[in-house]
């Protein structure tokens, strides 16, 4: 139910994490970590976008290429659980994460695990095993893994819905372009939020802020939609942890800074 934000229209997504304060860099930091580019520092390649999310070609440790979502809502670099036994990938602890559902799920920690994009390889993930098969059901897709938080720390991020691309850059080699928008964002904990507003029928104006998350299939998310009138009833977090009730309803418009969404639909 943590407010979420999905591009529904067509611009390009810049997400940079990396831009922390340094302290906090410093004591995150892998020294043991390494990014090779195949040329310059950066790298651009095509994205799967089915059910709304976003599937990228990784290579884990050198494997196949494998399908993974790529998701800036997710704490966690996570593999699925059958497949990282296949691949030899060992367990070194336990614990248990909330999913997009109620109720928590039990992972498995995996050290020191490294990833090829197309044009890029990158060492010393951790990693977190799960049983990915209910989402593969819901989503009537190939789920090998998700690649999360991790990912967004080291490098900049540009989604271009429209064309389809996904481009992974250095922060130090990144520049944004004349026609870009800078809007600030607030780190909380491992989730990244950024100040929206939603307009819905009455009208009802609501300012708050928003889950930049590229994992969620809905285009905003938002508790408010509860209390709506014209709200539908469904079942939301299906797929990663048991399912709860929740309620979609249609809003008149969604605006990020210069950006306006008309006629979304809003889900919790």
């Amino acid at each position: 139910m943590k407010p979420a934000f999905h591009p529904a229209f067509r611009f390009s997504l810049i997400i940079i994490f990396t831009f922390l304060p340094v302290a906090l860099r410093a004591q995150a930091l892998d020294l043991n970590a390494k990014n090779t580019f195949a040329t310059g520092e950066e790298s651009s390649f095509p994205f799967e976008f089915r059910k709304g999310m976003i599937f990228v070609p990784v290579r884990l440790n050198g494997s196949k290429p494998l399908s993974f979502v790529l998701d800036s809502g997710s704490t966690r670099m996570i593999v699925e659980r059958t497949l990282a036994n296949s691949l030899g990938l060992k367990p070194n602890g336990q614990g248990s994460m909330q999913g997009a559902g109620a109720g928590r799920i039990p992972i498995e920690f995996v050290q020191n695990v490294d990833i090829g994009l197309p044009g890029l390889e990158s060492t010393g993930y951790e990693f977190s095993t799960a049983d990915l098969q209910p989402l593969q059901t819901s989503l009537g897709a190939s789920v090998d893994g998700i690649l999360g938080y991790e990912l967004f720390r080291r490098f900049v991020v540009t989604i271009d819905y429209e064309s389809r691309t996904l481009t992974i850059t250095q922060p130090k080699a990144f520049h944004t372009g004349e026609s870009a928008q800078a809007l600030p964002i607030e780190l909380r904990g491992k989730w990244a939020f950024v100040k929206g507003e939603l307009v819905l029928p009455g009208p009802v104006t609501l300012q708050d802020e928003f889950l930049i998350d590229s994992g969620s299939g809905d285009a905003v998310d938002h508790p408010i939609v509860t209390k709506i009138q014209s709200r539908t009833p469904t079942q939301s977090g299906i797929g990663f942890g048991t399912a709860v009730q929740g309620a979609t309803a249609q809003a008149t418009s969604f605006r990020l800074g210069k950006y306006t969404v008309p006629n979304p639909t809003v889900s919790c």
